[in-house]
């Protein structure tokens, strides 16, 4: 049995809905990711809310429709109440069972018809939430197969190193380890390096072999920088003793993959591709945590940000501990700044 089986529907519910506090919302978030059975359970609340996440754009509902619609009930059954019957020859006559049962049932539809209503008056607002909570598990998902292939990735390799970028060169950019898996066929879908919530993301779009690539021309290759990594950060490797390296499983506990950032504003904001400022980052244990990402000056308080080294800039880390995801375009010497 799940150890979150307590949890009840109702807060996975409202945990769909974004009505929770945020910190009960990541919490049940970060647990949902470690938990197949609590994301199951998630997933089947969200089918059940399906229908109503399929529409194309917001409902704008009358501010007094709840209101509106128990006073036409009111209405409706006061008239049901004092309307006569009339028999077949014109008279007024008392109702028979068969009649205040047919009247019955019909003021229950209409009390179904106004819980609906006040129902839809509190989901519609928020049920556009669910979109990008689905989006921030399925990127999740993403990430715990990227992060199984790195792992029999690593088994090949005696340093147990995680796939290399190289110093300089035409390989000397943070996506290459999607060429390093593919190559190794270790990659069952090109769509595992795109975050859900990317758009723009084309599904015909496929990873090149490492020949292939050093085969393309100037131009091909500055293209694929841009997509061979697909949307999420990699780790741009350390330097350790004034010898760049690239980190190994076991030898510290970094950051191997995170979701992109929008670089909104370095001192105020800094948001994620899912819209909020919480993004997926896959560790070297295989674990996947939904952290806050900070602006940098608050960041620069934090004991370690996997977004930013110890410069604060989104470069070369400097040491073991000092890991620093980047873009899949970035080379690690080049510094991304958060401006």
């Amino acid at each position: 049995m799940s150890r979150n089986s307590n949890i009840s529907d109702e807060t996975l519910l409202g945990f769909l809905l974004s009505a929770l506090p945020e910190a009960e919302q990541w919490r049940i978030e970060s647990l949902a990711i470690a938990d197949a059975v609590l994301r199951q359970r998630i997933e089947d609340l969200r089918d059940l809310l399906g229908p109503l996440s399929e529409l194309s754009h917001p409902v704008d509902l009358p501010k007094d429709l709840t209101a509106s619609t128990m006073a036409f009930i009111e209405q409706a059954t006061d008239e049901a109440e004092h309307s006569p019957k009339l028999s077949s020859t014109g008279m007024s006559q008392p109702l028979f069972e068969s009649d205040r049962s047919t009247r019955l049932a019909w003021i229950d539809s209409l009390v179904a018809l106004a819980a609906g209503v006040v129902i839809l008056t509190v989901l519609l607002p928020s049920i556009w939430y669910t979109r990008d909570s689905s989006r921030r598990f399925s990127c999740a998902s993403n990430l715990r197969g990227l992060g199984h292939a790195i792992s029999v990735f690593v088994q090949g390799d005696f340093k147990r190193r995680i796939p290399m970028i190289e110093k300089d060169g035409p390989l000397d950019f943070a996506g290459v380890y999607g060429m390093r898996l593919n190559d190794k066929g270790l990659l069952d879908s090109s769509k595992w390096v795109w975050c859900p919530a990317i758009e723009c993301f084309d599904p015909s779009q496929s990873i090149p072999s490492i020949p292939v690539f050093l085969a393309g021309s100037p131009k091909q290759q500055q293209n694929w920088r841009y997509s061979i990594g697909g949307s999420y950060y990699y780790n741009l490797g350390n330097i350790v003793d004034g010898k760049y390296e690239t980190p190994s499983l076991g030898q510290s506990y970094f950051a191997v993959l995170g979701d992109s950032l929008l670089r909104v504003n370095a001192d105020e904001e800094v948001a994620t591709v899912h819209g909020a400022n919480l993004a997926n980052v896959l560790y070297e244990d295989g674990r996947i945590q939904s952290i806050p990402v900070c602006p940098r000056k608050a960041a620069s308080v934090m004991l370690d940000n996997p977004y930013l080294n110890r410069d604060m800039k989104q470069a070369v880390g400097h040491g073991f501990d000092d890991s620093c995801l980047g873009p899949s375009f970035q080379n690690p010497f080049s510094s991304a700044k958060l401006e």
